[in-house]
Formats: C-alpha cells, sequence, structure tokens
C-alpha cells in the first residue's frame, strides 16, 4: 500500500534542499564567496539597509523623509525614510536630489580620535530644493546604531566603507551633516535641541551662525 504521508514528506525535503541550493552564495574560484545581489543586500526580512555615502561635496546618498513636508522624527517610522542620490543611481534614479539641494557644502576626510579615519559631508540646504523637508521642523539625527522603537527603520543601515554613521538634519536651521567613521567615538549621540553644527564640526556656510 502506497505511504501518502511518506511521499508528501520527501517531496517537501526536496523543495527546501533545491531552495537552498539555488539561494547559497557561490563561491569564486580563490575560494571566496561571491557577494549576495543588491537586492538581497539591501531588503532582508522586515528591515530595509539603507546605504549612505559620502565620495565628495558633490557625489553622496544620504537618508530623507520618503514623504514631503515629514519632520524627521515623523520620518523615524517604519518605511519612513529611504535614500537620496546626488548623481544617477542604476537602481534609484528617480530619487535623485536636484544639483541646488545644497546653497553651499564642504567634504572632508580627517584622522578622528584615535586616527581610525572619518569623512563628512556639512552645509547648508536649500530649502526651496528640499520638498521631503518641513522647514519649521527643528530637525533630529539618523543613526546607523539606533535601536529606540520609533528607529527599527534604521538599523542595520551603514555608511559604505566604514563601520559607522550619524546624520543630522536640521531643516529650520537648514543645517546638514553626516558623518561616517570606523570608531564609534567619531560619530557621537546628539543631546536634545543640539545643533548640526555643535554635534559635528565643520564648514557649514551662510548658515553655521544660525540660531534659531
Amino acid at each position: 500500500m502506497i505511504n501518502y504521508l511518506y511521499i508528501l514528506a520527501s517531496l517537501s525535503l526536496f523543495h527546501t534542499a533545491l531552495g537552498a541550493v539555488a539561494f547559497a552564495p557561490s563561491e569564486n574560484q580563490n575560494g571566496t564567496h561571491a557577494p549576495l545581489p543588491v537586492a538581497d543586500i539591501v531588503n532582508r526580512g522586515t528591515v530595509v539597509e539603507e546605504i549612505v555615502n559620502i565620495s565628495n561635496r558633490t557625489h553622496f546618498a544620504i537618508i530623507l523623509p520618503k514623504s514631503n513636508r515629514t519632520t524627521v522624527a515623523a520620518s523615524k517610522a517604519p518605511s519612513g525614510t529611504r535614500v537620496f542620490y546626488s548623481h544617477d543611481s542604476t537602481t534609484d534614479s528617480q530619487y535623485k536630489l536636484p544639483e541646488d539641494f545644497f546653497t553651499t557644502s564642504s567634504a572632508s576626510n580627517q584622522g578622528g580620535k584615535r586616527n581610525k579615519g572619518f569623512v563628512q559631508l556639512t552645509g547648508c540646504i536649500n530649502m526651496a530644493r528640499a520638498p521631503q523637508l518641513k522647514a519649521t521642523d527643528k530637525g533630529g539625527v539618523y543613526h546607523s546604531q539606533s535601536s529606540g522603537l520609533n528607529d527599527m527603520n534604521l538599523q542595520g543601515s551603514r555608511c559604505e566603507g566604514y563601520n559607522h554613521f550619524v546624520e543630522c538634519v536640521q531643516p529650520i536651521t537648514s543645517q546638514f551633516a553626516m558623518r561616517c567613521c570606523n570608531d564609534d567615538e567619531d560619530c557621537p549621540s546628539p543631546s536634545d535641541n543640539q545643533k548640526c553644527s555643535d554635534l559635528l564640526k565643520g564648514d557649514y556656510g551662510a548658515c553655521a551662525e544660525d540660531r534659531k
């Protein structure tokens, strides 16, 4: 007599094994594993990994609210943010920032507290060209080490080539700063009502002395 339960169980195990083989990382000739496709890297489970970077003052990728006229605090709700680019992205060209998103900006590389190195981008946001932001918002910080309930969507986010990052967005003063670092002490967490220019020292141009 045919044992149908046994056959069904065998088929289930076969499909499980087949799936594991299909999605296992392939191995290069030197024995190392090839990287996963980008789609797998940036969307694992329920946490989306948002990857930022700073190449120079005109070539960068930053996190901003996904919806227009949204406060930084409100954007920290699940799926409330996304990466915007200063340049064309092969997968997200519709999220390219205008060339005049910043009225002034500056990028620099420094050694840091333990000489492990960091790169940062600072400047003044052109609020007329930033529909994602609310002009009266006192702003806030996106941090790669965020762990609060309202920061769940930032867990797993990272800066390309570095261990940590901190990004300060303050629409009411037009200040912006992002720093990517290898030592977490070079990417400090902010205190309440702290300006971007107080959190991350750098060149903020015309909005450096704005004390709103």
